[in-house]
């Protein structure tokens, strides 16, 4: 009788517990702050902008799809992520030096671009919710293939 009661519960909670995920409020750990400060030759404005990317993944590519991205038109702004997950992210930037890109497609061959820890060897994780924001310093040496 306990066995048989037991596989009505599971049986129970396995067809409940699908509804209560899909109810519940995604978790979101808050906003995620990054500094770009570009030190090459281009000038950054409204025609030539600072495109920021958030990544789930360290292995950021011509193939890689962010989770989001911004563009800001002022040097040394903060790009301002907000409701993302918990977890940790990467983060790149591309300096937009012929004042062409919409931010529907990879930064074109050639462009400058950055990502945060990459003069360290790999890229570096970032999570939500810091108190200071991360800082993104690149310049024209490093360009998307």
């Amino acid at each position: 009788m306990k066995t048989a009661l037991g596989f009505a519960v599971a049986a129970l909670l396995a067809v409940l517990a699908p509804a209560a995920v899909l109810n519940a409020a995604p978790s979101a750990a808050g906003t995620l702050k990054v500094t770009v400060h570009y030190t090459g030759k281009g000038k950054v404005d409204t025609a030539h902008k600072l495109w920021v990317w958030v990544f789930d993944t360290p292995n950021i590519g011509p193939g890689s799809m962010p989770i989001d991205q911004l563009s800001i038109d002022k040097n040394d702004a903060d790009a301002s992520f907000e409701g993302l997950a918990d977890g940790k992210f990467y983060i790149a930037a591309a300096f937009d030096e012929t004042g062409s890109m919409m931010g529907d497609a990879p930064p074109p061959t050639g462009t400058p671009i950055g990502i945060l820890g990459i003069a360290s060897g790999a890229p570096t994780a970032v999570s939500p919710g810091g108190k200071d924001p991360a800082v993104l310093t690149f310049d024209d040496s490093l360009r998307m293939p």
